[in-house]
């Protein structure tokens, strides 16, 4: 990889990191000001942890930086998810302590800061996760734990883990599942991919009768399956781009609206992981639709 490239990447992976860690500081700021509210001393030592492990993050990121910018440190984007992962630990573990009120009670606003800094807490650790997984992919050392799954259990489940979602932004959400399916997968894995295409439909379908449909289908000695929704679809010359490790498309059209462009590429690399392949149909206006293959079997391959 060029070391432009590599520069670009990483500063691309801070700009994402400073959208939840910019509230997270706000928030931390708020909490130690007195006139938001008097804290006891562990309640003080708490929020001081959490903003210190936050700016500690925030070196970290920035040293990677200028080692990529002085050519000094060539194996950074390895060590980037790792070195995040250190001061995240603590903050989400203070973060709890606060909301179950074991180390004293909160006033209802004070309450309202702690769970947006949970969240934009809980937004790194996804980003973290995001940025390891690829990695692992890259490397070629991604493990997969297969086994046989009934795929209309599988689909019910997922719609049960998103239904709260769709009921809060009113998303039409149905399925349509042929009957007696099985494929052999890595469940927590194809989880993944339906969780990352789902949540990005939530985002460009119209606040208004916005639908998304699952289907699963026999297709020789595969399932195919499809997360399909009626929102502003993708321009045609930005299709081929979609799947490519931290590529960002304009945000009116995108399909990732976060994770540094790392989403569809995981989805990729897990499902071809499982001896499949994915692809999109998409066109401006009229919605779109993502496809995917998955043996029924174990060892069957897609050409």
């Amino acid at each position: 990889m060029s070391l432009t490239k590599r520069q670009e990447i990483v500063n691309l992976i801070s700009h994402e990191l400073k959208t939840p860690t910019v509230p997270i500081i706000g928030y931390c700021e708020m909490l130690l000001n007195p006139k938001f509210g008097s804290l006891n001393a562990d309640q003080i030592d708490a929020v001081d942890e959490i903003m210190n492990n936050i700016k500690q993050m925030e070196k970290f990121v920035d040293s990677i930086i200028l080692h990529e910018k002085e050519n000094k440190q060539n194996d950074s984007l390895q060590i980037l998810p790792k070195g995040l992962k250190t001061p995240l630990v603590p903050i989400l573990g203070y973060c709890e302590m606060l909301l179950k009120k074991k180390l004293g009670d909160l006033s209802g606003d004070q309450i309202e800061a702690v769970q947006e800094i949970h969240q934009n807490s809980i937004r790194l650790n996804d980003l973290i996760f995001d940025f390891w997984n690829a990695q692992q992919l890259e490397l070629g050392e991604m493990k997969y734990f297969f086994e046989d799954v009934d795929v209309d259990e599988f689909i019910e489940q997922i719609m049960n883990n998103h239904s709260n979602l769709m009921e809060s932004k009113k998303i039409e959400f149905s399925k349509l599942v042929e009957p007696y399916l099985k494929t052999n997968v890595d469940k927590s894995k194809l989880s993944e991919v339906f969780k990352n295409l789902i949540e990005n439909s939530t985002v460009f379908v119209p606040e208004q009768g916005g639908k998304i449909q699952i289907t699963a289908k026999s297709q020789d000695l595969f399932v195919k399956f499809s997360v399909e929704d009626n929102g502003s679809g993708i321009p045609k010359e930005k299709i081929d781009s979609l799947f490519k490790k931290f590529h960002q498309i304009d945000t009116s059209h995108t399909r990732i609206h976060s994770g540094g462009g790392l989403g569809l590429t995981i989805c990729q690399g897990y499902i071809e992981g499982m001896s499949g392949k994915i692809w999109v149909a998409s066109e401006p206006g009229k919605g779109t639709a993502f496809f995917f293959t998955i043996p029924k079997s174990k060892g069957e391959k897609n050409s």
